[in-house]
């Protein structure tokens, strides 16, 4: 239902007070702000008529206005101005992205723990599906006269790490000349490809007396397995613990129960940003899962070589959606600009 600007303006009042002050919020609290150019009987005959299109409600007589879903989507289109990031702020999300040496999983649990910090909500990610990504490079790293340690590079440089135990020594240049080899033959592959065909990829390089290439290919299905599907982290559950809108503890029970169906999850939030808007917001009852009817939740898409995570993070209703937004958008765009580039 379409609203005028006058309304706009009210809504957008009401909105920011409640989502500062997590009180109902009256005619009177309105007409106070000096830059306010309505008396107090035209806010409260606005307010009557928000209220009669469903933006708002009153809790009990007497008492100021709550918005409800659709104050807060039209707050949220139409109204809102993008919150801005301290520097400190950013520093603190590029620290772990920026970090070398570190398998990818580890960096996206400091990620979404920070983010959950900063937002002081929970935060969740979803892996992108790295079986659908490109081989870059491998390395044999020797530990002890019968460990060597698979170092796996995919795309932008993203790390698996497996150590194999061999029946003998095998010397440093031998490692390095299989290595090489395994390059040249991979270079550029799917992942998908590799774990599948890895015997015929080597079929014809019987020059190998180490037993390395055989163990290879032996546990090829395990070394190259990257998951068909997506994981799921989630950070923060204290702080909606924490939260006065989840009086009700069954809330947060039902949000972690969710947690706990990586399957459901990963639906859930790959749904949010299908038409590849920079973010998505869903609030309250636009969520497509019950249990998060009194939960908003903003996402963004993160790019890892030619395949696609999600990060966001799940709150109440009332929140920040300012500062939030821009939280969210800036941490994927730095994990895309990191690791984007094939």
């Amino acid at each position: 239902m379409a609203l005028s600007n006058k309304e706009k303006l009210i809504l957008g009042e009401i909105v920011k007070s409640f989502i500062s002050c997590a009180a109902p919020v009256s005619s009177s609290a309105i007409a106070k702000n000096r830059k306010m150019p309505m008396s107090a009987a035209t806010i409260r005959n606005i307010m009557a008529e928000l209220e009669s299109k469903g933006y708002i409600f009153q809790p009990h007589t007497s008492a100021g206005r709550v918005p409800k879903t659709p104050a807060y989507r039209t707050y949220v289109d139409n109204i809102m101005k993008r919150g801005r990031i301290s520097s400190n702020e950013k520093d603190q999300i590029c620290e772990p992205i920026q970090q070398h040496g570190n398998e990818f999983d580890e960096i996206l649990k400091e990620v979404t723990r920070i983010l959950a910090h900063l937002s002081n909500q929970l935060g969740v990610i979803i892996t992108p599906q790295l079986a659908k990504g490109t081989f870059q490079r491998l390395e044999l790293v020797p530990l002890a006269s019968d460990k060597v340690l698979m170092v796996i590079s995919i795309e932008s440089g993203l790390l698996k790490t497996i150590t194999l135990e061999l029946d003998s020594t095998v010397s440093h240049d031998k490692l390095y000349l299989i290595s090489q080899v395994l390059n040249e033959r991979l270079s550029g592959m799917p992942i998908k490809d590799i774990q599948e065909r890895f015997a015929e990829i080597i079929r014809d390089m019987n020059y190998d007396d180490t037993g390395v290439m055989q163990l290879i290919s032996q546990k090829s299905r395990r070394l190259f397995d990257f998951d068909e599907g997506s994981d799921v982290y989630a950070m923060g559950t204290h702080h909606i613990m924490q939260k006065s809108d989840f009086t009700d503890m069954t809330v947060v029970s039902s949000v972690v129960e969710l947690l706990e169906n990586k399957d459901v999850m990963v639906h859930l939030l790959s749904s949010e940003n299908e038409d590849n808007a920079p973010t998505s917001v869903k609030i309250g009852e636009e969520i497509p899962e019950q249990r998060m009817n009194e939960c908003s939740l903003i996402t963004a898409r993160y790019r890892v070589g030619k395949v696609d995570g999600v990060i966001g993070i799940i709150g109440p209703k009332r929140m920040d959606y300012g500062k939030l937004v821009a939280l969210v958008d800036f941490t994927a765009r730095t994990i895309t600009e990191k690791y984007g580039k094939n």
